[in-house]
């Protein structure tokens, strides 16, 4: 027994043990972030984030039938398949009707980052003409963005005045013009 008297309003004394081992578990949580290992499911810098595929794709690698000459809109059936390190949706059409902007277009101008499109058919938020900005894109990330050109036709998205990147603009192809109209029950 213990000649000092029980006090339940004076804390006990943590032991010089017990706070080296709280900085030990800070120290490795700690490094754990820093160097991104993702032990903490953080996922780390390291770590591969999404990607826009179409996992239904299983054509072998390598070369690729000309998708015009074969009636393909894209050798993996995909319309939009993006870079490899893409963050963007998914492609669907039934996507479509979520955007601010889609139609089929003719550009009839292109000034800097600025393309003037005459509407052939205006499924959502544009008709007649419509002025909209191509973004500063890398395909790495964002996948294919066409090359406007004047009297280029183009199937078009955009979230307010900046056409989409991510594989929901491309260049005109009639059996995906077609899924574009269905979507908005056309």
């Amino acid at each position: 027994m213990s000649d000092k008297p029980f006090d339940p309003t004076v804390r006990p004394s943590r032991g010089p043990l017990v706070w080296v081992g709280g900085l030990a578990i800070v120290g490795v949580i700690a490094l754990a972030f820093a160097f991104g290992s993702g032990a903490l499911g953080t996922g780390g810098a390291g770590s591969p984030g999404p990607i826009a595929a179409d996992p239904t794709h299983t054509d072998p690698p390598g070369p690729t039938a000309d998708p015009v000459a074969s009636g393909d809109p894209a050798p993996s059936g995909n319309p939009a398949a993006g870079g490899g390190m893409a963050s963007c949706l998914v492609y669907d059409p039934a996507n479509l009707p979520t955007f601010d902007v889609v139609f089929d277009g003719t550009v009839t101008g292109v000034a800097g980052d600025q393309v003037t499109f005459s509407v052939n058919d205006g499924w959502k938020g544009a008709s007649k003409s419509i002025t909209l900005t191509v973004p500063a894109t890398d395909p790495a990330f964002l996948g294919p963005m066409p090359e406007f050109a004047v009297g280029g036709r183009y199937l078009v998205t955009a979230f307010g005045p900046t056409i989409n990147a991510c594989g929901y603009t491309l260049e005109y192809d009639a059996a995906t013009a077609e899924a574009w109209a269905a979507a908005f029950g056309g």
